[in-house]
């Protein structure tokens, strides 16, 4: 058989599984309610899948309630650790400083490293 089949069928069979336990449990809380109640096993067994569904619905509104009043704090780890310099990044600041426009001509590329010629990059910008 197909691992796909086989992977279905047990997921069938254990739906059917917990169906019959499931079942067996209700009729037996159904079955001590109906010798301490006056109620029939039908109306007990009613009675205990009812609470139980209460009991859930209660359970996961009180889990949402809680999960929403929770505060997340950060982990302050990396406060920790030495700034250390990036290596990838030049030590001083004269790559990232403003480039020497005044000895480019018009038809050389600009020196900001875009690859335009001059003229058509920073040489348009207002002279500040």
């Amino acid at each position: 058989m197909k691992p796909v089949l086989v992977a279905l069928l047990s997921l069938l069979l254990l739906l059917a599984v917990l169906v019959v336990l499931g079942t067996a449990l209700f009729i037996g809380f159904g079955a001590l309610l109906a010798r301490w109640l006056p109620l029939s096993l039908f109306q007990a067994a009613g009675l205990a899948i009812g609470t139980t569904i209460a009991f859930a619905a209660i359970i996961h509104v009180l889990s949402t309630i809680m999960r929403a009043q929770q505060t997340y704090e950060l982990d302050d780890d990396f406060d920790d650790e030495e700034d250390d310099p990036d290596p990838a990044l030049p030590e001083s600041g004269d790559s990232f400083s403003k480039p020497d426009f005044s000895k480019v001509a018009r038809n050389d590329y600009c020196p900001c490293g875009s690859g335009k010629k001059f003229k058509n990059c920073c040489g348009n910008l207002p002279v500040r």
